[in-house]
């Protein structure tokens, strides 16, 4: 069931409204969920109170869209509200279903994606990721999508919702033509030391660029500014860009960071676990986590201050996907975004 609500383009006059103090308690199904002002902004206008659109749906579960006004069309807000008849596709074990799928093929710049909407039956276990294969009419898999995230709260993991409740969700894939028949199929992995990613066209002319070619390694942190005494997560990933195939890596390779402090002396070394296997083409890319514990070499930790992050260079042997009889050694080249700041606080 989709409930449709418009909202004016533009604001024809000034409302004054107050912040009031109150806790509104939702009462659905035996349950009660309470939505405190500390939290949420609830507003006292002309003695009526008004609690926010996304807020006050989702705690009935629901889901909310919006959509910016385009042309000078007023924007649009969807809220939608699910049950078990609305959630047609789920996995074999039961912990996902999903629902009003948005699925975007693309062979151009394009971002290529599904987004919809999710209902955790059970808790995804944290080790277990949710991913979506596209098979065409033979049961052939065409290709497998990243894991699934939240959208709001953005790039939440799914194992970090609650069970029963319905969120929209957003993830990517591969770029490939439209297929004529295909259907989605929804599958619970294990987590993997390097997950598959898919970048675009944005991420290579995005700040810095690329100089490698068609292998290029990154580096970006999940927080520039962590807490002092906490892991800090360092985010590596090695895009192809190339435009013609795949690449198959047949010899493992590791990528080191180098941390210095504001100095410039090199505290530590961290290496990322091996990986081999295949990176798709047109900015499909790998990814892995490096957590840094916050100590130096000897095992002592730091103190605050400004820290960086250097990826070294490396040298990757494989081949072209379509090629398997030609070994290359690919470059993974220093790029501009090969070099992160980490500040502890």
């Amino acid at each position: 069931m989709a409930v449709i609500v418009f909202t004016a383009a533009a604001v024809s006059e000034e409302v004054r409204a107050k912040l009031t103090p109150v806790f509104v308690t939702f009462h659905l199904g035996g349950e009660e969920n309470a939505l405190s002002s500390d939290d949420t902004k609830i507003l006292n206008y002309k003695g009526q109170l008004f609690v926010p659109l996304r807020s006050f749906a989702n705690e009935m579960g629901g889901s909310v869209y919006y959509t910016a006004p385009v042309n000078g069309e007023r924007a649009k807000v969807d809220i939608y509200y699910e049950d078990d008849r609305d959630m047609t596709l789920k996995d074999k074990e039961g912990y996902v279903s999903l629902a009003n799928l948005d699925v975007r093929f693309a062979l151009d710049d394009s971002m290529p994606g599904i987004n919809g909407t999710v209902k955790i039956n059970k808790v995804v276990p944290k080790d277990r990721d949710i991913v979506i294969s596209v098979l065409d009419s033979n049961g052939n898999t065409l290709g497998v999508s990243g894991a699934i995230q939240s959208s709001d709260p953005f790039h939440l993991p799914i194992s970090q919702i609650k069970q029963g409740n319905i969120i929209n969700f957003g993830t990517y894939f591969p770029y490939m033509s439209t297929p004529d028949k295909y259907t989605l199929k929804v599958e619970v992995v294990k987590k993997t030391d390097w997950a598959y990613s898919q970048g675009y066209i944005g991420t290579v002319s995005g700040a810095g660029g690329f100089n490698g070619f068609p292998l290029n390694p990154a580096i970006h942190g999940t927080n520039h500014q962590n807490k002092l005494g906490e892991s800090t997560p360092i985010v590596v990933n090695v895009i192809n860009i190339g435009k013609e195939d795949s690449i198959v890596i047949t010899k493992p390779f590791t990528l080191s960071v180098e941390i210095s402090d504001s100095n410039g002396k090199i505290i530590r070394t961290l290496t990322t676990k091996p990986f081999q296997g295949e990176i798709l083409w047109r900015y499909g890319s790998i990814r892995t986590t490096i957590p840094w514990d916050q100590k130096d070499s000897s095992g002592k930790k730091v103190t605050k201050g400004e820290y960086q992050a250097n990826l070294l260079t490396t040298v990757a042997e494989g081949h072209y996907k379509n090629k398997p009889d030609k070994i290359i050694k690919f470059d993974l080249l220093h790029s501009m975004q090969a070099s992160i700041s980490l500040l502890l606080e």
